[in-house]
């Protein structure tokens, strides 16, 4: 993320390059941060207690904030900077933003700082709450270690009694613990708590190097694949007398990595929820386009936007040179650091080494193995030979997976290789299922964290008819 929000909005209407689906962390653990904080802001003499929590999902790291002393809850909150163990977050007032700038401690695990408001400063200080991942009150949660190819893979199991199938949830884009936690919304976690409401058996668990799971977190979606396989083998062998056979429900990224599995003989379903059925490049493109147009980005940036898009596919696919990109994506940001007002450019310090600390992070995702493998991926040539049930889910206003262009896919997969696929959009639902207002990712964390009516119901009736 940039240093600021008038930066940022610059930056959308001259270039996009990754976006919410494909902008994964490498360097700094967003685990470090990932979870529920406690502390206060000293403002004369009392103290202003806030609760925070932090969020890495789809790309992006965010959050949501709650200032009981003055019954605000759930503000959304925009990470600018987390890197060398600094931070500095904000959010919107009516009077502009209010900044945090600390730095986190992760022996305690502790952030001290400043908090800035209409030029006053105060300290403040958090610490975080002690994880109750893995525990769900009045559910039978137990967390299990399986070993994959890749290391050891931590997650949580639920089995219900009488036996039944066991749903295996697979998230979305970029290093998640096993709740999917987006702005605060644990999409996993209540996910797996309804279904065993209705009888059914789950498992989630934390990607590759995130919670307490080991592994390199770039990894290929086929490698991901692998951890799924290993996955279910264990599953299988430990736990095998105690369900009836496996589900699969992959989120956005997780339906990609799903469909890998849909020629097992052991498998009785898939579950896309939200999940891309074009090739990755295209979702990408897709993104672009929804969000420039929701943000007023004209038609002509739009496409200068995508054509450089497109150079970075060729230069990603060909393992080529990324110099000229770089120098291109540099005076591109200098131009635009050049229109902030002098007050903002001199706070971003020395010019050379934020645009050069900017184009890196900026084509870190691409330069990954990860990035290449999602945006070559065809998920359709997967489905097309599946022989188990489907269900597709869309979100009516979902901007990162669209349901439009991906329901007509999957209608003409369907069609061309008759499939047993179920294809239902759910009305007014965002990306995460929730009920939105204009399904925009920044809007996540100011909507109830409940999932939009017909979604679970969706889910339930239609395992209801595999049994």
């Amino acid at each position: 993320m940039l240093k600021f929000t008038s930066f940022l909005f610059l930056m959308l209407h001259y270039l996009f390059i990754l976006l919410l689906f494909i902008n994964q962390p490498f360097g700094q653990h967003k685990s470090d941060l990932q979870g529920n904080w406690s502390g206060s802001i000293e403002i004369n003499d009392e103290n202003l207690r806030i609760n925070i929590i932090f969020s890495y999902s789809d790309g992006i790291l965010d959050g949501s904030l709650d200032i009981p002393q003055q019954n605000a809850f759930n503000l959304p909150i925009e990470v600018l900077v987390f890197e060398d163990e600094r931070i500095e977050f904000q959010f919107q007032t009516g009077s502009g933003p209010a900044i945090f700038s600390g730095r986190l401690y992760n022996g305690e695990p502790h952030i001290i700082g400043e908090f800035e408001q209409l030029g006053e400063k105060f300290p403040f200080s958090l610490r975080k709450r002690p994880s109750t991942q893995g525990i769900r009150v009045g559910l039978p949660e137990e967390d299990i270690l399986i070993e994959t190819r890749a290391g050891q893979i931590s997650g949580s199991l639920i089995l219900t009694e009488p036996e039944s199938p066991i749903v295996i949830l697979l998230s979305g884009s970029g290093s998640q613990d096993r709740d999917e936690n987006v702005a605060g919304f644990r999409v996993f976690r209540e996910l797996s708590g309804l279904l065993y409401q209705q009888g059914y058996s789950s498992f989630r668990y934390d990607d590759r190097g995130i919670g307490l799971s080991e592994g390199e977190q770039d990894a290929t979606i086929h490698e991901l694949g692998e951890d799924l396989e290993d996955v279910m083998r264990e599953l299988k062998m430990n736990y095998g007398d105690r369900f009836s056979g496996f589900i699969l429900l992959g989120h956005s990224q997780g339906g990609m990595v799903s469909s890998l599995a849909a020629k097992k003989a052991d498998l009785n379903g898939i579950i896309f929820m939200a999940s891309p059925f074009l090739r990755g490049d295209e979702i990408i493109n897709e993104q672009i386009t929804l969000l420039s147009e929701a943000s007023g980005v004209t038609e002509e940036v739009l496409e200068t936007n995508l054509n450089f898009q497109r150079r970075i596919y060729d230069i990603v696919r060909a393992e080529g040179d990324w110099t000229e990109i770089e120098q291109e994506l540099s005076d591109r940001l200098e131009h635009q650091i050049n229109q902030l007002p002098e007050q903002q450019r001199a706070a971003l310090g020395d010019m050379s080494s934020f645009i050069r600390s900017q184009v890196d992070r900026q084509l870190s995702a691409a330069k990954s193995r990860w990035f290449k493998s999602m945006i070559e991926f065809e998920t359709a040539g997967y489905i097309a030979e599946a022989d188990v049930p489907l269900l597709a889910l869309f979100g009516e206003k979902d901007m990162q997976v669209a349901a439009k262009s991906n329901r007509k896919k999957a209608e003409q997969l369907k069609a061309d290789f008759d499939l047993e696929l179920d294809i239902v959009v759910i009305e007014e639902a965002n990306h995460l299922f929730q009920k939105a207002n204009t399904g925009m990712p920044g809007e996540y964390g100011m909507l109830e964290r409940v999932f939009a009516p017909g979604f679970v119901e969706t889910i339930i009736e239609w395992l209801q008819e595999l049994d």
